[in-house]
């Protein structure tokens, strides 16, 4: 059986920091075009380039959500 959370060879890669939310909150699976990853919170990892753009689009999902609901908090 293979693993996971295997990156292959040659593959670019970019180091991400997936923050903690909660002291259990210990890792955050990704799967990306069958492809899937169980990821450590709370350190820098590295991850190939496809799989650290899902996580920043959902940092940036996230944030915009956050925004969103802050606008409409606001005005009431």
């Amino acid at each position: 059986m293979k693993k996971a959370n295997m990156i292959k060879k040659n593959e670019d890669t970019e180091t991400v920091f997936i923050p903690k939310e909660s002291k259990h909150d210990d890792a955050l699976y990704i799967a990306v075009n069958g492809r899937r990853m169980l990821v450590k919170k709370g350190e820098y990892v590295a991850l190939p380039k496809p799989f650290a753009a899902v996580v920043k689009a959902s940092f940036a999902a996230k944030a915009q959500a956050e925004r969103y609901i802050d606008s409409v908090c606001a005005e009431g």
